[in-house]
């Protein structure tokens, strides 16, 4: 079994997770054409620390293909697409900047860089595309950054809100986690950013997942990861 990545294979790709497959095609024995083909596709996600297997075997597959990646791949696809998000497991590829060949949009996430250690003017001039939060009236070109959050490395939207802290001022302000499920991606940004709340997403359509719990205590600047998944509509 091996990595989903491309070829018949490709076609169970699940966005944000690693997946790892294997297809399958079976022939009807001779005289018993009528049989006809057996399509299956095995996959599991994530590829590290699995948490879901799903097998789809489909008999005399009608849609002109019959391999079983083409046939079985698409719905080994979707059902580990709903199955992850209804289980909560969260992606192990969040949506960060665009690949090394394609230039990221205008909109597409920053990383967030370590300004521990920095003076507050050197920590400013460094996060020029994000909200700085920082109390007190210190010096900025002597006092020096002693912690900030969210931490570094994180992907995180323009304008996201970046709290500095220094050895005079490291108090930290809790805030509660709202409900997000059901919220489209514009809500849930507003939502938490009311909260002076970070998001990072993965997905489409409205959120499914949220890694910390609704009511949870946290600090003001932390990064709460949502699922997003198409909304299902009833159908008559």
């Amino acid at each position: 079994m091996s990595a989903v990545t491309d070829g018949t294979g490709g076609h169970a790709r699940v966005p944000g997770f690693t997946v790892g497959g294997k297809s399958g095609t079976s022939e009807p024995p001779v005289g018993r054409e009528y049989l006809g083909f057996i399509a299956s596709f095995i996959g599991l996600a994530p590829a590290v620390d699995t948490q879901v297997v799903v097998l789809v075997i489909i008999h005399n597959p009608r849609a002109g293909q019959h391999h079983g990646g083409q046939v079985a791949g698409p719905v080994v696809s979707r059902i580990l697409d709903d199955v992850l998000a209804y289980l909560g497991i969260p992606p192990c590829h969040p949506t960060a900047a665009g690949s090394s060949q394609t230039p990221p949009p205008a909109n597409a996430p920053i990383i967030l860089p370590d300004v521990r250690g920095r003076t507050i003017t050197e920590a400013r001039d460094l996060l020029p595309n994000f909200t700085i939060h920082l109390a007190g009236n210190e010096d900025p070109n002597v006092v020096r950054i002693t912690d900030q959050l969210p931490l570094p490395g994180v992907y995180l939207p323009r304008d996201s809100d970046i709290f500095l802290f220094t050895e005079y001022n490291n108090e930290k302000t809790s805030t509660t986690v709202p409900n997000l499920r059901g919220m489209s991606l514009a809500q849930a940004t507003n939502s938490l950013a009311s909260r002076n709340l970070n998001i990072v997403f993965t997905g489409s359509g409205v959120v499914m997942h949220q890694d910390i719990a609704y009511g949870t205590e946290v600090s003001q600047g932390s990064v709460i990861t949502v699922t997003l998944r198409p909304q299902l509509v009833d159908s008559y």
